[in-house]
C-alpha cells in the first residue's frame, strides 16, 4: 500500500516541479488539478496554448511514451501544442513532441524550453529552532 502512495506522491511532486520550472517563462501556466479538472492534462497554459502530461516513472519505453503522447493529443484543444514531460530515476527531465513532419522526437527539458528544470519550493513550514 505504501508503494502506491509513494508513486502518487512522486508523480504529484513532479507535476509541481514542471509547473514551477515553466512559470518563469510562461507566467500563465497552471496545474489543472488546482482548477478542478483533469483530462490527462497535468499542466496547461491557455495564453501560450499548450498542454502537458507529466510522468515520473522508474523507466518508460518508447512505445509507452508515444502511446501516452497520442492519448494526450486526443484531449488537447485543436489550436494547442501538447507535450509529454517525463523523467526516469536519476535521469534528466525529457520532453516529447511532434515535428512538422509528424515524427515524434525527444529533447531534454532545458533544450526544449531554454530554461533549467527546477525543483519546486517546499510548502512545508519549517519551525525555527529555539
Amino acid at each position: 500500500m505504501t508503494s502506491v502512495r509513494s508513486a502518487k506522491v512522486k508523480g504529484s511532486s513532479f507535476e509541481y516541479d514542471v509547473q514551477y520550472s515553466l512559470k518563469f517563462k510562461y507566467p500563465s501556466v497552471y496545474l489543472t488539478k488546482q482548477q478542478g479538472f483533469q483530462q490527462q492534462q497535468d499542466v496547461r497554459s491557455d495564453i501560450d496554448k499548450f498542454t502537458i502530461e507529466c510522468k515520473r516513472l522508474r523507466s518508460i519505453s518508447w512505445n509507452e511514451a508515444v502511446k501516452i503522447y497520442e492519448k494526450l493529443k486526443l484531449v488537447t484543444p485543436q489550436d494547442y501544442d501538447c507535450y509529454l514531460i517525463f523523467q526516469s530515476n536519476r535521469q534528466p527531465a525529457l520532453v516529447m513532441g511532434k515535428g512538422l513532419d509528424g515524427c515524434h522526437f525527444v529533447l531534454t527539458f532545458e533544450h526544449w524550453f531554454g530554461i533549467p528544470f527546477l525543483k519546486h519550493e517546499s510548502t512545508r513550514a519549517f519551525k525555527k529552532k529555539i
